[in-house]
């Protein structure tokens, strides 16, 4: 089986290198083959060189690091949504939907609270999302803090200000 594998590879070439002939039909087109036509009519084609380039050169590349040796992954939290000194416009009556994102996003066994001025809106919940509903007009800073099952702390958002405009009452 070896041989007539080697003796495969050492005829590729010889196919390879097969001469081409051009010549033109009874309908004026150009046509290239591998073999003469009947007529005779036919040029041969003079082939280049085939391209070649050197192989690329062997990189070492360090081996990875064990699991023992890497850094501990750190856990985070970032409010996604609203932005960063967003106005909530009068004709939403104070109601927006607050969205953070985990980091990693699989984090099990944590929980998420949303923080309003400080105070948390409802408990620690496993969603990311909240819909607040007539939140007062003003100016409010939301941070979102994520727990363990225990209730220790593991990481808290950047806060994040958004601007609440609802209509007043007239003097």
């Amino acid at each position: 089986m070896n041989r007539v594998l080697l003796i495969l590879l050492l005829a590729i070439p010889l196919m390879v290198s097969a001469q081409v002939y051009k010549s033109v039909d009874e309908n004026g087109n150009t046509v290239y083959s591998d073999r003469p036509p009947a007529d005779g009519t036919a040029e041969k084609v003079q082939l280049g060189t085939t391209n070649s380039a050197p192989a690329p050169l062997f990189v070492d590349r360090p081996a990875p690091k064990p699991a023992a040796e890497e850094k501990e992954f750190k856990v985070g939290v970032e409010i996604i949504s609203p932005a960063q000194d967003t106005t909530i416009a009068i004709g939403y009556a104070g109601n927006f939907t607050v969205a953070a994102q985990l980091n990693p996003a699989s984090a099990r066994g944590m929980y998420a609270q949303l923080l309003m001025d400080g105070e948390a809106i409802d408990g620690p919940q496993r969603s990311t999302s909240w819909s607040l509903s007539n939140v007062f007009r003003g100016t409010h800073v939301l941070t979102v803090v994520l727990t363990d099952a225990g209730g220790k702390r593991l990481a808290e958002s950047a806060p994040v200000t958004v601007h609440v405009l609802r209509a007043g009452l007239g003097h």
